[in-house]
């Protein structure tokens, strides 16, 4: 390796880590700087690729080249894709092309055709060259800077996520298939605690059981005391984890193709009070938490406990029978709709509802209904459990498993509600999402 070799290698290693981000140099760039002759200069690009001193990123393989999101690729694609195209005569004619605008007086040229391709240290080389101790108070940073692709997920314990949601000095919000965290910004938390993680996601291992996932290029932007907290959650044995599905098109700028329960869970609540006005001029619950109103813990449950199964039982209960407004049954039900032993300063939402479906509605199957209303009372009684009988707090992965049966239950009698209320003429012209309507819907 002579001095041309080492020149462009330094180059490239220099502009890696003073850009910031690890971000790759333009070809373009690279090549100006050297001043070779483009024969030699390609030549030696070549040498330093099979030797991994040095990789090509190229736009087409991804949107950016100037991130290394995903590896490399193989060594003979990037040498082939050296060869089909000429660099000297690229810049010319980006140069032809340039457009010149004025910004304050000083008139600024704007490139806007590239090559689009960025070239970077490899993996290889890093390990020889970087300093970890430089790095010893933050391991994903150090990750970054030994090479390893930004969008690379991490999977850790859900059991992190507690001490952000837990906590009021910070932002939660999550649809169970994305998340972000964020401090609130009223200066109560150290300046070591004041952070952002832009984004997190889900995975799961082999047997189903959920994990949290965080992007590489996420983890290295948290101050050094919180990657060191995540570091502690880590999970060995990544390659036993894979990110939830429509975590991964999320990732890939692209849509998911289902919604979460929960999610779908409060668009019915919505679409069942917006059937309802349109029948009596009341919506029917109370709220349908959507944006700012949904509940912090009504989602997959982050710690796999008795106390936080009971918080999510008490929630769900505050989203069906507690949330039914009985002002809607006003002059619907009299005294000669009660059962035997029924009264009606006694009866509450759940009975009511029960007698006016049963007085409003001819119902093909009568058995969802009472599946649903058994369901209503069912979640009533599990929060009730609680109040009466004192438990001690117990750690079980069980409770994973049993609230994902109570939300598929609880959906299901939400699901039928609204469509027991289609069927009413004046919910006509009540539009229902697709998505909903045909039932694209994660439960896990």
């Amino acid at each position: 390796m002579d001095s041309r070799h080492r020149q462009i290698i330094k180059k490239v290693t220099e502009f890696y880590f003073k850009s910031g981000d690890f971000n790759g140099i333009a070809l373009e760039n690279l090549f100006n700087t050297i001043s070779l002759d483009e024969t030699i200069f390609k030549s030696i690009l070549t040498e330093l690729i099979v030797d991994r001193s040095i990789d090509l990123v190229y736009e087409g393989d991804i949107p950016n080249p100037h991130i290394k999101p995903f590896p490399a690729n193989p060594v003979q694609v990037q040498l082939e894709k050296l060869k089909s195209f000429e660099i000297k005569w690229h810049i010319e004619d980006a140069e032809k092309n340039a457009e010149k605008i004025n910004i304050g007086g000083k008139m600024v040229t704007l490139f806007v055709r590239s090559i689009g391709c960025c070239v970077y240290p490899t993996p290889e080389h890093l390990r020889k060259i970087v300093d970890w101790k430089k790095y010893v108070s933050q391991p994903f940073t150090l990750r970054l800077a030994m090479g390893e692709w930004q969008l690379r997920p991490y999977f850790f314990e859900l059991s992190i996520l507690a001490i952000y949601r837990n906590d009021p000095r910070y932002r939660y919000q999550t649809d169970d298939i994305t998340g972000s965290l964020y401090s609130n910004g009223d200066g109560s938390l150290n300046r070591s605690d004041d952070i952002m993680l832009a984004h997190f996601y889900f995975g799961f291992d082999q047997t189903g059981v959920r994990a949290v996932a965080v992007l590489l290029t996420d983890l290295q932007a948290l101050s050094p005391q919180h990657q060191q907290i995540w570091r502690a959650k880590m999970l060995p044995n990544s390659f036993r984890f894979g990110l939830h599905p429509d975590a991964r098109q999320s990732i890939l700028g692209h849509f998911p193709n289902r919604v979460s329960i929960f999610s779908a869970f409060r668009k019915e609540l919505e679409v069942i009070n917006e059937m309802a006005t349109k029948i009596k001029g009341k919506p029917l619950m109370k709220k349908d938490f959507q944006y700012e109103e949904k509940p912090e813990n009504f989602g997959f449950l982050i710690l796999p406990t008795l106390r936080e199964y009971e918080s999510f039982c008490h929630t769900l209960d505050r989203m069906m029978s507690e949330n039914i407004n009985e002002e809607f049954f006003d002059g619907e039900i009299n005294q000669f709709d009660l059962r035997n032993g029924q009264e009606m300063d006694k009866i509450r939402g759940i009975t009511k509802l029960d007698i006016w479906i049963t007085k409003s509605f001819d119902l093909e199957e009568p058995d969802r209904k009472m599946e649903m209303i058994k369901t209503f009372r069912d979640v009533r009684e599990l929060r009730s459990k609680p109040a009466h009988i004192h438990l001690k707090n117990e750690w079980s992965l069980s409770y994973y498993h049993f609230q994902r049966k109570l939300i598929y239950r609880a959906y299901t009698a939400i699901r039928t509600l609204r469509l027991i209320l289609a069927i009413h003429p004046d919910c006509d012209d009540v539009k229902v999402s697709d998505w909903l309507y045909k039932g694209q819907i994660r439960d896990f």
